[in-house]
């Protein structure tokens, strides 16, 4: 009986323990035609993953490179990304505004998005 109680005690952790060391943050920012979510690992040190979302679909873009901001009055990222039809996106986040601006690698459009509230 010892031994039964101790192994689902040790399998209760084990499950509790990897639940926590592969779990993900997701923080969504909005705009007027379409929505950005950047997924994070567990400490929030880095961008896993991003997607943008139009007319109700999530679609995964490739993240070609990083920039660091961080030694800047501002702080924050550029993301450089690319969609699936091999269109380029810069996705700047700014630290202290809880926003986003999005633009495209042509420069004819660009888009601020603000973090939506958890």
């Amino acid at each position: 009986m010892k031994k039964l109680l101790f192994s689902l005690l040790f399998a209760s952790f084990m499950l509790l323990a990897s639940s926590n060391l592969f779990a993900q943050q997701y923080f969504v920012y909005d705009g007027k035609t379409f929505s950005v979510m950047l997924t994070c690992n567990s400490d929030n040190t880095e961008v896993t993953n991003v997607s943008f979302s139009f007319k109700g679909k999530w679609e995964e873009f490739k993240v070609l490179g990083v920039s660091d901001l961080e030694s800047t009055s501002q702080g924050g990222f550029i993301y450089e990304v690319l969609d699936g039809k091999g269109n380029k996106y810069y996705v700047d986040y700014y630290r202290d505004n809880n926003k986003i601006i999005v633009t495209n690698e042509a420069g004819n459009g660009k888009w601020d998005l603000f973090k939506r509230k958890d």
